[in-house]
């Protein structure tokens, strides 16, 4: 008989084992997978595991079927292709800003994005004509308001990593300086908190676009079941002490909450 039992035990072990590798892929994992950007989009993702923003204290209070959710900090051009291929269900963006063409589950708008035309205080800046002119971008980003000007080689772009990348290439002037960044305004206020120059340098001229950053769900079974519970959580969670005591830390406004 101990051949036998021995046989009954290898089998076991070896469906345990592919159970468990099968549980790290897409549907079959344990929890709902969020990708944040590994780059920060301050404050609401900061990348300071002390303060680490609006989103990751926000998810904190979130749990899907009675589980936290597990936060990933990833580049922005993977974690597109990640959640396309169910790697992650869920990751930071606006519907506005989405230019894929897969079908995806959208949040509530969980804060308004004010994006603003800056520079430094030297810099001329573009008024109508975008000719001459170089904008400084993200990678990964999209930009509405400059779509058409960049595509039609009208405007150039130098990508940039991050936020305080590009502030500081921006408070570095050059001659004939005709550079400028269109950014979230809640980044470059919470970047001038920590560099006094990103104050004295710069200049922010006006709002260019204003979003509602979002979280986008993909259409696997998980992912549409988060979406759904993400949405009646948010219902309730947008209106709390908790929401607006995050806000507040982060130096925002419970008014900027879509409604």
């Amino acid at each position: 008989m101990r051949p036998i039992y021995c046989l009954v035990g290898l089998l076991w072990w070896l469906v345990s084992g592919s159970v468990s590798a099968q549980s790290l892929n897409g549907a079959d994992l344990p929890v709902l997978r969020v990708a944040l950007p590994y780059n920060a989009f301050p404050p609401f993702v900061t990348g300071d595991p002390a303060r680490p923003g609006v989103l990751p204290e926000l998810l904190a209070h979130f749990t899907p079927d009675g589980q936290p959710v597990q936060v990933d900090y990833i580049p922005e051009e993977r974690s597109k292709k990640l959640i396309s291929h169910d790697q992650i269900q869920v990751r930071m963006e606006s519907e506005s800003w989405y230019r894929g063409n897969t079908p995806m589950c959208w949040s509530q708008g969980l804060y308004w994005v004010e994006d603003v035309l800056v520079a430094h205080q030297g810099a001329t800046v573009p008024e109508q004509d975008y000719q001459g002119f170089i904008m400084l971008g993200r990678f990964g980003y999209t930009y509405p308001t400059v779509e058409q000007a960049l595509t039609r080689g009208l405007l150039q772009q130098k990508l940039f990593y991050s936020e305080r990348e590009m502030l500081a290439a921006l408070a570095s002037p050059v001659k004939e300086d005709r550079r400028f960044a269109l950014m979230s305004l809640p980044a470059i206020r919470w970047l001038q908190l920590s560099n006094p120059k990103f104050i004295s340098a710069l200049k922010i001229h006006k709002v260019v676009d204003t979003a509602p950053l979002q979280l986008q769900f993909n259409h696997s079974k998980q992912g549409l079941r988060g979406c759904a519970q993400f949405r009646d959580f948010f219902v309730r969670f947008r209106h709390s002490t908790e929401y607006h005591s995050i806000l507040l830390k982060y130096g925002l406004d419970i008014k900027g909450v879509p409604q």
